[in-house]
């Protein structure tokens, strides 16, 4: 059976489905139908999952912690991940999916920048087992990794039992991010300038960019070598002269901004790199704990 088949019948189902809800409701009143909305969330029918969370009596029942955990894990698997926290931090403590919610809404936080209330989501945690705890003391160290505070990254790094295998690779992997956070020396736009501005092509060789830090020396120079003979021969008026002149200035304005510039994109390169491998380093070992 073809793909188009099988979606259309899949909608076709659902629809029926509807078709019975909406007959349903015109007896009574529409029923909030949990075990198949979780089945609709297992199959990965997130949008007919949340219509049918707001459409039925789902919607009445605001306390229900299996709602709040269906609407918040429909709309993280949608990637709308602050809207997914509004509900995961809703589940109770009373429900098997309370750890689930918390972790994931401090992550969903984490992830969108929000690390303040990331780090009071996660201390708001009733943690149960020394598993949870060192899941929860590595979330701890991945925000403060974030946020650049390095000692309190160390702090709880501590307190982690690193032989926890949904921790451990990205236990190694965080330390190794924050060794590489300790080492690294930031390249400074107003140096990379300066110096280019005295020899040509300097900033770019300071930004590691050998290649095109010979490239401008070559034509900044060359060109200015070509406007001082210029005006040796044709004098300073000479359209010869000017036109030399022009590009050399030109070519030499051009050698400090693209100094500038080239150290801002490794830079911004660097720190996006890094907070990309953190999140991915807090999201797995959430994953591993609880989607076996």
């Amino acid at each position: 059976m073809g793909i188009a088949s099988k979606s259309t019948i899949k909608y076709a189902l659902f629809i029926c489905f509807l078709s019975f809800k909406a007959f349903s409701f015109s007896q009574n009143s529409a029923d909030c139908d949990l075990r198949f909305i979780n089945h609709l969330v297992n199959r990965g029918n997130y949008h007919e999952a949340l219509y049918l969370l707001d459409s039925t009596d789902c919607s009445l029942n605001q306390l229900n912690d299996s709602v709040f955990y269906l609407r918040g894990w429909s709309l993280y698997s949608l990637k709308k991940l602050l809207q997914s926290s509004e509900n995961l931090i809703r589940v109770s403590s009373s429900s098997e999916f309370y750890l689930k919610s918390h972790f994931f809404a401090a992550y969903n936080y984490t992830h969108s920048g929000n690390y303040e209330i990331a780090l009071k989501t996660l201390s708001d945690i009733s943690i149960q087992s020394e598993r949870e705890l060192s899941l929860h003391n590595l979330e701890l160290a991945g925000i403060f990794l974030l946020q650049g505070n390095l000692i309190k990254f160390d702090e709880s790094v501590s307190l982690i039992n690193r032989n926890q295998y949904e921790i451990s690779e990205s236990y190694d992997n965080l330390l190794r991010i924050s060794t590489d956070m300790k080492t690294h020396k930031k390249k400074s736009p107003f140096v990379a300038g300066l110096i280019s501005g005295i020899i040509p092509g300097s900033g770019k060789l300071y930004s590691g960019k050998k290649g095109e830090a010979i490239t401008t020396f070559i034509s900044t120079v060359g060109l200015a070598l070509v406007t001082a003979e210029s005006y040796r021969k044709t004098g300073f008026n000479s359209f010869r002269t000017i036109a030399s002149g022009t590009a050399f200035v030109f070519s030499y304005v051009a050698n400090i901004y693209g100094a500038l510039m080239t150290v801002n994109i490794i830079e911004t390169e660097y720190n996006d790199n890094v907070k990309n491998s953190i999140l991915f380093n807090l999201h797995i070992p959430i994953r591993n704990t609880f989607d076996r």
